[in-house]
Order: C-alpha cells, then sequence, then structure tokens
C-alpha cells in the first residue's frame, strides 16, 4: 500500500480510535494525516511525472524533498481561482481546468489550513465530525484525482506544485 493511501486510512482510524470521548491528540493527528495523505498522493504523482520508471525511484524520492508546502499551496489558490499563471497556462493549450482538478485544489488548500491549525492552536478543539469530514475530504480530492489525473491541466498543476514560484512573472 502507497505511503498516502495509508495515511488516509490513519486519518480515518484515528478520528474513531476511542469509541465514546475521542482525544484531542487522535483528532489533531487525524487531522494531520488527512492533509499528509494528499499532500504525498500530489508528490507521488508529480515525481512520477518528472522522472518515469522504476530505475528512477530513488531519484523521485530526492525530488520529492524539493516540494514546499506554501509553493504548493500558492499554485492550488491560483487553480481554485482560474488565476494559473500564464507559463503554465501555455501549455494548456485550449483544454479549461475541470472541476474535479478546482475540488482537488481546493481540498489541499483546506486540508493543509487545518492541518495548521491542528498542529499550532492549541487553543482550537477539534470533534470527531470535524476530524471524519476532513478525512472524507481527502478521499473524495483521492477520487477527484483519479478523474483528472494525466490531463494536460492535471500536469500542469503537478508541475505548479513545484516551481510555481519560478514561474510567476
Amino acid at each position: 500500500m502507497s505511503l498516502h493511501a495509508e495515511l488516509l486510512k490513519q486519518a480515518h482510524f484515528l478520528a474513531r480510535k476511542e469509541p465514546k470521548k475521542p482525544t484531542q491528540a487522535s483528532l489533531r493527528r487525524s487531522v494531520s494525516a488527512s492533509y499528509y495523505a494528499l499532500f504525498h498522493l500530489l508528490v507521488d504523482e508529480a515525481t512520477k511525472l518528472m522522472l518515469a520508471g522504476n530505475v528512477r525511484g530513488p531519484l523521485r524520492d530526492s525530488l520529492a524533498r524539493a516540494f514546499h508546502h506554501s509553493v504548493m499551496k500558492q499554485t492550488a489558490v491560483a487553480f481554485t481561482r482560474r488565476s494559473i499563471p500564464p507559463r503554465l497556462a501555455s501549455g494548456l493549450g485550449r483544454q479549461q481546468v475541470q472541476q474535479p482538478l478546482i475540488d482537488v485544489a481546493t481540498a489541499f488548500v483546506q486540508l493543509q489550513e487545518a492541518r495548521h491549525d491542528a498542529d499550532y492552536n492549541r487553543a482550537l478543539r477539534f470533534t470527531r465530525r470535524e476530524a471524519l469530514d476532513l478525512a472524507d475530504l481527502a478521499e473524495q480530492a483521492f477520487r477527484d484525482w483519479r478523474q483528472v489525473r494525466g490531463g494536460l491541466p492535471a500536469d500542469a498543476f503537478l508541475t505548479g506544485l513545484l516551481v510555481y514560484r519560478h514561474m510567476q512573472g
């Protein structure tokens, strides 16, 4: 099983771990796992797009370390607004960004913000329902990704996740 699939499974498990009164530790780790499930899915897809083939696995692992959460969020926000940088948009031809890809980008932003709250906002209390909803959001993003992967807009999105900052202007 892939890391991203394991993390998604863990997110659901942690949200349900204590049947009567879930601990904040379990709920917060569930929220974090939901975000990292989508993060690792997209990084895995991007590195495979850029470095195909089994023999390049170690190179993909090295490349994966080059992804920055803030750059990935900038790219996702741009796709939610359909304001794709011209250098990325030029590779799309006349293809439009499909709603499932916008939904993936939206989920990424929402999950990253929730992960940030879970990891750093000690005053915030999470409920089981919130943790489960975020795990479900990540799971839906996985399904949405399967609908769009391999298309030019999806490839542009994956490329932007790594190089967005360098493609502006």
